[in-house]
């Protein structure tokens, strides 16, 4: 990658939820749902369905994190019922994924995208010397759904 940014802007762009490439299309329609390419680069985010079990990671961690803070603090500082201590960890952790949900799907993008698995759509030259980004690839219908091409890994 020519154009590589630092860290600390990747960074920047993944709290922000923005595009790791270009840094200004947004990588979310609402707090649940990712956008499939950016609206400015045109650039794929995520291409395998199985590129979410790493986001899960990230999930995991701050889970993990919330929970265990939490105990540590409910050990040293309180006298509630270990029950209780069990049911509160459990539901602030649980929140605590749901609300951390979009900035773990975009540091994984960014990570993603520095092990070189996010890449610019390549240019084509219209007439005119204008330059544009290549179209994407075709879907084909399958039972009045949109599908898009299966890739092989193996080659």
């Amino acid at each position: 990658m020519a154009d590589q940014v630092d860290n600390k802007t990747l960074l920047k762009r993944a709290l922000r939820r923005r595009c790791p490439v270009c840094g200004q299309g947004s990588m979310f329609r609402s707090h649940f749902k990712i956008n499939k390419t950016c609206s400015v680069c045109n650039v794929t985010f995520w291409r395998d369905p199985g590129e979410v079990l790493g986001a899960m990671y990230l999930d995991w961690a701050v889970a993990m994190g919330t929970f265990l803070v939490l105990w540590a603090a409910f050990a040293w500082l309180t006298n509630v019922s270990e029950l209780a201590q069990f049911f509160i960890l459990s539901v602030t952790s649980g929140v605590a994924v749901i609300i951390c949900y979009p900035w773990s799907r975009s540091m994984w993008t960014v990570l993603v995208y520095l092990s070189g698995g996010i890449e610019r759509p390549p240019l084509r030259v219209l007439p005119g010397g204008q330059h544009e980004s290549a179209p994407a690839p075709p879907r084909q219908t399958v039972r009045g759904r949109n599908r898009r091409p299966r890739r092989s890994h193996r080659q």
